[in-house]
């Protein structure tokens, strides 16, 4: 074989092994292609960022959703933040609900979803009024009858000045009692009473439709 016909057969041989090469590497350049996130851009790109919500909650005053946080005058509204400068705003503390009022009087607070700015109705009490409780003490646990005794306890989420009243539970019923105070600034109140009903009295405060737990005096 002459040295002109080996040279031919080596270089169809490279351009063969060159072919099959390229062969194999296409369907894997192909799946990296597929694989790399920079192929192709996200839907969220295409259409661009979720645009703001504008909550209208009345007197011209609006509220602003926007990247999932709410703005009011530009600033944003914190979970369990409070705004009252003739504008009642209230974001709950959870971050799930706004209340807001415009107006003054008797016009109810209205709720919206704080993540998607839907209304949600309307409420006639304070979303941030504490619940009204009454606690009870007597001064002592045992009496002689009609002996006098002090009762003192403190009163949440009722208005000063209110009536506190003694009720007694006579055979399985609450009756009120002639002892009754008012509530004092500070939400504490005290009173004194005397029990002519021999034996284990229980006996609770009551203010309007808030009770005390029930607590006992002996009369002996």
């Amino acid at each position: 074989m002459s040295r002109m016909h080996c040279r031919r057969g080596v270089t169809r041989a490279a351009s063969l092994s060159v072919v099959v090469a390229a062969a194999l590497l296409a369907p894997a350049a192909a799946a990296m292609a597929q694989e790399s996130p920079l192929a192709a851009p996200s839907a969220a790109a295409a259409h661009g960022a979720t645009k703001p919500v504008t909550i209208d909650i009345g007197a011209g005053t609006s509220v602003v959703l926007k990247g999932g946080k709410l703005y009011y005058a530009g600033k944003a509204l914190k979970p369990g933040q409070i705004i009252n400068d003739g504008i009642y705003l209230y974001l709950s503390a959870d971050g799930q609900r706004l209340y807001s009022k415009t107006q003054g009087g008797g016009t109810p607070y209205a709720i919206w979803n704080a993540k998607t700015g839907k209304s949600l109705g309307t409420q006639k009490n304070s979303p941030t009024a504490a619940k009204a409780s009454l606690t009870a003490k007597a001064s002592t646990a045992s009496v002689r009858a009609w002996q006098k005794f002090t009762i003192t306890g403190k009163a949440t989420g009722i208005k000063a000045g209110s009536k506190v009243t003694l009720q007694q539970k006579q055979r399985g019923v609450w009756k009120s009692l002639p002892a009754a105070a008012p509530v004092n600034k500070s939400g504490s109140y005290s009173l004194w009473a005397k029990l002519g009903l021999k034996g284990t009295n229980e006996l609770r405060m009551v203010a309007g439709t808030t009770y005390s737990p029930v607590f006992k005096v002996t009369v002996r």
